[in-house]
């Protein structure tokens, strides 16, 4: 999910800049630091859409509204998926905004 960057505080007279205003994608990411494996926010910046969200790296989110009335929905693995379809909706990976039929 975005995560909103508070705004710089005006520099000059100035106004923040584009960048500081922006939204940040917040999807985790794994990754490696000196202790070892990690996860870190992506960072990238966010895209609003229609339907829900994009970010430059390629993460994107599709708002329930929308899931809902296509008649599928986010599964995170396949014992919801699972679950899922003993009501009639298709479940689909994270991260997967198309589902797959």
């Amino acid at each position: 999910m975005p995560a909103e960057t508070p705004a710089a505080a005006p520099r000059g007279g100035r106004g923040p800049s584009a960048d500081d205003t922006a939204e940040q994608c917040g999807d985790l990411i794994a990754g490696y630091d000196e202790d070892g494996p990690t996860a870190y926010e992506c960072g990238a910046v966010v895209c609003r859409t229609e339907t829900g969200y994009r970010c430059e790296r390629g993460h994107a989110y599709t708002y329930a509204a929308y899931r809902e009335a296509a008649g599928w929905d986010y599964a995170s693995d396949p014992v919801e998926a699972e679950l899922l379809s003993r009501a009639g909706v298709l479940g689909v990976p994270p991260g997967d905004d198309r589902p797959r039929r």
